[in-house]
């Protein structure tokens, strides 16, 4: 109970809390929905950061990712990666999460007050036979 409890709270805050840095981003590709957004670490609850084994910090950004196919859950191979204004390049470790009804994707990030990174994922579904590139940016605002 307390699980399935975290994890709404978990995909609430990584698909796009109301509020929150951005409300909750996807786009289509063909027959496969990708649902994204970056936040700072600082926003998450405590609890839930332990659980994901995710350092809160004001200058730490997360990146979530979750691949749909006709709403449901589809595992994939993603790779990011965030630039900023100055052409520095960040590449982005991501971590599988499969509560198995439920497979989504984070990582972190080191990110400074009103720093604005321009991230490209290259999101490859399982079974897809091709590859998706997904191009955003965010803006963050880290102190509180």
């Amino acid at each position: 109970m307390i699980r399935r409890r975290i994890l709404s709270v978990v995909l609430l805050a990584l698909l796009g809390l109301p509020g929150l840095a951005q409300s909750e981003r996807a786009k289509q590709f063909g027959d496969y929905q990708v649902h994204y957004n970056a936040i700072a670490t600082g926003l998450l609850q405590p609890e839930v950061a332990r659980s994901y084994g995710i350092v809160r910090s004001r200058n730490r950004g997360l990146i979530t990712v979750a691949v749909l196919r006709q709403g449901e859950a589809v595992p994939a191979r993603i790779e990011a990666e965030a630039i900023n204004p100055n052409s520095q390049l960040r590449r982005i470790a991501m971590q599988e999460v499969d509560e198995g009804s439920a497979v989504y994707y984070i990582g972190t990030f080191d990110v400074d007050h009103l720093e604005t990174l321009r991230f490209r994922l290259d999101i490859e579904p399982r079974g897809a036979g091709r590859e998706f590139e997904l191009v955003f940016e965010q803006r963050f605002y880290t102190d509180e």
